[in-house]
């Protein structure tokens, strides 16, 4: 009770914080002096709010909803502390609390700047609708009063709780989310300063200030977003890292227009240009944000995404869209105030400058964001023109950005080599003889190692030349001012990346192998060879789980790779969760995700439905058809050893003849296990058994029967394991990390260029 309290009294602390600002728009210094002080004192309590969270969560204080959905007996440490915010109301703490600290920082920075109120005012206008989404999905609510309607006793306490999906189960559950979650909150920053440069009418120093704020959104949400991809490459067993599902592309569109802003941003620092453009982008990167947050979080597309949607309940539904419409429409309100201030002399940058340049980047991150706006809305937009509701395949995705990912390639390294304010973009056309040389010598050793696509080609061509010329950059400012290599390094990040999507989405090979224990079998130029499985984590009754060692052998060198498969509690061991095994190396990865399992050898056997009519597996001239059930000598009950004595009716045939035989079984009627009673066919050495009964509930008499089959002249083979695999190489994927790692590195040293305009 004293949680739910807590929410609610943030929730008008933080609305009240946004009055005060309010006041303090017109220099009321003790109305921003309450503000500032109400905005601390809310973000203390939302700290509080998610440490006791945590504290219940770790004390398995199962009678709250949240705490009992999220979390278990079971889970280790770590996963308890993921469990803190796995959940919508979690996740939606976290975020606010992210959003609190941060703004505790922004109230600092105002206060310095002089434009603290006019900051402020948004700022703690978002956080206000933040903790509004957890007064209406409180994670304090207890399981009786979430449950009412099923009649749940109040003071209920359940024994424990349902505990993690089991694919979080994951390092990656600890650090991905809150990665991501900052960037989100961090996305608020450029919103509130481009909010409160219009406010003041400060068109240009607005930008200077918000620059480092929007460097540090996009590093960090960009991380997060390729942290996701990394445990979905690790942990989730399909081979990718990247599947355009839903989930994944909205929190990429909010990406791509920070990413796009940071340049436009730059251009305007730099010219005094595109004032109207920030302006507008840094609006819609905070909205897309918010946009994501609907998509996720409402259950809109919760039938068109792998990934689980939760719908909030029709309360909750609507504060979402009136959460993103709120600050839609109030940046349009203000631009619209502000229009005729607005309406500058639109730049006339040269096209071989690098501002226009630039501009042409930042145009094709834009279309790609559009392109996947509409992509990932169209279930929205299709079910609004009574369309079927259905996902966008991802080949749409992959065709229509690879000219754009070419053209950006191709602009980046462009414009480096162009000056601001330019007449001519290469002064000096003999400095870019090395780049095009070694450009042109990756790009014909990507075509010899296999690359054969044109577009293909013209991508790796790009992607080789942008990371050359940003590379020579780097290493040139690198001795005189380190900081100044920040871009560089960024953009070479990506390019890398991009070589490294080249080769993995387009020439990854595939193939499926059924691997026999202790059988080493050849698979796309390695041999495997399953040595058998272990048993893992015994000490927890929810789940069953076991390792796969598998050696992976070429040329002499010898690794083992461990896939996974377990059966959990939590969806009541229905079906396995699988995790795949990688044998990494920088050429390539070795990604095996296993499939199934199964035995070979042994006794052999087919299962029959009533009048179905097979060939004998040890005897191709032979063939059996089963008839009925004989149930005449179950019908005095069990004997003394508890058994009853159900028959099968089959019919057997060879050449022309055939005969008709009853095979028994003693079946014991507590554990239903059966034994069999073999019989021999004359003149022969064919032995048949009644094995194993498939019964067919509510309809016995067509239960299917499980007959074994031997040849005793014949020994019978030892029974081995299978385990049937996907096994993928990767080529040169760790590209695409080192590419990401490479990136935000740049973001973070081009960070440290701009911290003066945090001072």
């Amino acid at each position: 009770m004293l949680g739910q309290i807590l929410i609610h009294v943030l929730f008008a602390s933080a609305l009240t914080a946004t009055g005060f600002y309010a006041f303090g728009l017109r220099g009321n210094a003790q109305a921003i002096q309450f503000g500032r002080m109400l905005f601390r004192i809310t973000a203390i309590g939302i700290i509080i709010a998610f440490l006791g969270i945590l504290w219940l969560v770790f004390n398995h204080r199962f009678e709250y909803h949240y705490i009992w959905n999220y979390s278990s007996k079971e889970l280790q440490a770590w996963f308890l502390f993921a469990a803190g915010y796995a959940g919508q109301e979690g996740s939606f703490m976290l975020w606010t609390m992210w959003v609190a600290l941060l703004g505790v920082a922004l109230s600092a920075f105002g206060k310095r700047k002089g434009n603290e109120p006019e900051i402020m005012v948004f700022y703690s206008l978002i956080m206000s609708f933040l903790l509004l989404l957890l007064v209406i999905k409180n994670p304090f609510a207890f399981v009786w009063e979430t449950f009412a309607k099923e009649g749940v006793a109040e003071g209920f306490v359940p024994q424990n709780g349902k505990g993690l999906n089991p694919l979080l189960h994951n390092v990656w559950i600890t650090i991905h989310p809150p990665i991501l979650f900052t960037g989100f909150a961090a996305m608020s920053a450029p919103f509130a300063l481009a909010m409160a440069g219009l406010l003041k009418r400060d068109y240009q120093a607005w930008v200077k200030h918000a620059l480092p704020w929007t460097l540090y959104a996009t590093a960090i949400l960009g991380f997060g977003i390729m942290l996701g991809g990394f445990w979905a490459y690790e942990t989730l067993g399909w081979g990718g890292f990247w599947a355009w599902d839903p989930v994944e592309n909205s929190s990429l569109i909010p990406w791509l227009v920070s990413a796009a802003l940071v340049h436009t941003m730059l251009i305007q620092k730099k010219t005094g240009g595109l004032v109207k453009t920030n302006v507008v982008l840094s609006s819609l990167a905070f909205i897309l944000v918010l946009y994501s947050t609907f998509l996720t979080r409402s259950g809109v597309l919760g039938d068109t995404s792998v990934h689980s949607f939760v719908d909030p309940g029709m309360f909750a539904y609507i504060m979402l869209i009136a959460f993103m419409s709120t600050f839609l429409l109030l940046a349009l309100i203000i631009m619209y105030k502000r229009k005729d201030d607005l309406l500058f002399p639109s730049a006339n940058f040269s096209m071989q400058s690098r501002e226009f340049l630039l501009s042409m980047g930042s145009a094709l991150l834009l279309g790609s964001a559009i392109i996947v706006f509409i992509g990932t809305s169209w279930p929205l937009l299709a079910e609004l023109i009574h369309q079927p509701k259905v996902a966008i395949d991802p080949a749409f995705y992959n065709s229509t950005h690879l000219p754009l990912v070419i053209a950006i390639m191709g602009f980046n390294a462009i414009s480096l080599i162009a000056r601001w304010n330019g007449k001519k973009i290469i002064t000096q056309y003999s400095s870019l003889i090395l780049p095009l040389v070694l450009t042109l010598a990756g790009t014909i050793a990507s075509i010899i190692m296999g690359v054969t696509d044109p577009l293909y080609i013209l991508l790796t061509f790009a992607a080789w030349f942008a990371l050359i010329i940003n590379l020579e950059l780097a290493f040139k400012v690198f001795r005189a001012r380190f900081s100044s290599a920040g871009a560089y390094l960024s953009h070479a990040g990506i390019a890398l990346l991009m070589i490294g999507v080249v080769w993995t989405s387009k020439y990854s090979v595939m193939q499926h192998a059924q691997l026999i224990q202790g059988v080493p079998t050849k698979v796309l130029g390695y041999t495997l060879t399953y040595k058998g499985k272990e048993r893992i984590e015994k000490e927890f009754a929810d789940r069953e789980k076991y390792r796969f060692h598998i050696e992976v052998e070429k040329d002499g060198i010898v690794s083992i790779v461990a896939p996974m498969l377990f059966w959990s509690d939590f969806n009541k061991r229905q079906s396995a969760f699988l995790e795949p095994g990688i044998d990494w190396s920088f050429g390539r990865d070795v990604y095996v995700s296993p499939k199934a399992t199964g035995e070979t050898g042994g006794i052999a056997s087919l299962v029959l439905s009533k009048d179905q009519k097979v060939i004998f597996p040890t005897d191709s001239s032979r063939s059996i058809r089963f008839l009925a059930f004989d149930m005449s000598g179950m019908r005095s009950g069990p004997d003394s050893s508890g058994k009853i004595y159900p028959s099968a009716i089959v019919r057997l045939y060879r050449n022309n003849d055939s005969i008709e035989i009853s095979l028994r079984a003693g079946m014991n009627m507590q554990t239903t296990q059966i034994t069999a009673e073999p019989v021999t066919l004359p003149n022969s050495t064919q032995r048949l058994s009644f094995a194993k009964l498939l019964a067919k509930k509510g309809d016995l008499a067509n239960s299917q029967i499980e007959i074994a089959f031997e040849d005793t002249s014949k020994p019978t083979p030892p029974k081995k394991e299978v385990f049937t695999v996907e096994v993928s190489i990767k080529p040169l994927i760790n590209l695409v990390w080192l590419g990401v790692i490479l990136m935000v590195t740049g973001f973070f040293v081009s960070i440290a260029r701009h911290k003066k305009d945090l001072l």
